[in-house]
């Protein structure tokens, strides 16, 4: 199995291995992670956790997903998750995902690792299309994707029912030859 790592200006992007688990849960348990994604549970007990960090292997193993730890450069500490998430070899595309630690959003950190996952997606994968999805109120994650050059698709409304509310659904995508032309355009400057 290949084995993948990222370095960025400011940081380590890499596979998660069992000592992660304790800073992890640390973070994935913030309740304003919970509150404003759609796949994260409310309770993450630590044996939920040692499942999910099999799970992602078994992913990356079989090629459905790939999902990494983002960690500072300068102290190793563990901030939040990016990844590519429900990979098609059918249709040649994928999802992006992340959250990253409260304390941390505003930064351009998630922005930053989003740039490396499209990376991936393009360059070594040869994707033809990456999407990401976010709730309506998410406005942060919503512009994470817009600064990647990813473009609004539509909004799926009353699609997540979450501690009895509906929430709407934001679809952003970015096609390959808008990546490599975005790519081309900031080579210019």
């Amino acid at each position: 199995m290949r084995h993948f790592s990222f370095l960025t200006d400011r940081l380590i992007i890499r596979e998660y291995i069992r000592s992660d688990l304790d800073d992890f849960l640390e973070v994935v348990r913030q309740p304003e992670i919970y509150d404003t994604t759609y796949g994260i549970p409310k309770e993450y007990p630590k044996r939920r956790a040692k499942e999910w960090f099999r799970f992602i292997k078994n992913n990356m193993r079989t090629m459905q997903s790939f999902e990494f730890g983002m960690f500072l450069k300068n102290d190793e500490r563990y901030i939040g998750n990016i990844g590519l998430i429900n990979i098609s070899s059918n249709h040649n595309h994928a999802d992006i995902s992340y959250y990253i630690d409260t304390n941390f959003r505003n930064s351009g950190f998630t922005t930053e690792a989003a740039l490396e996952m499209l990376h991936l997606g393009f360059d070594i994968f040869g994707f033809e299309k990456i999407s990401g999805l976010c709730m309506s109120v998410n406005l942060p994650s919503r512009r994470v994707m817009e600064k990647i050059g990813m473009k609004y698709e539509g909004t799926l409304r009353n699609d997540l029912y979450k501690d009895g509310i509906y929430y709407d659904i934001d679809h952003l995508s970015i096609l390959r030859n808008e990546y490599y032309s975005m790519n081309n355009q900031n080579k210019l400057f």
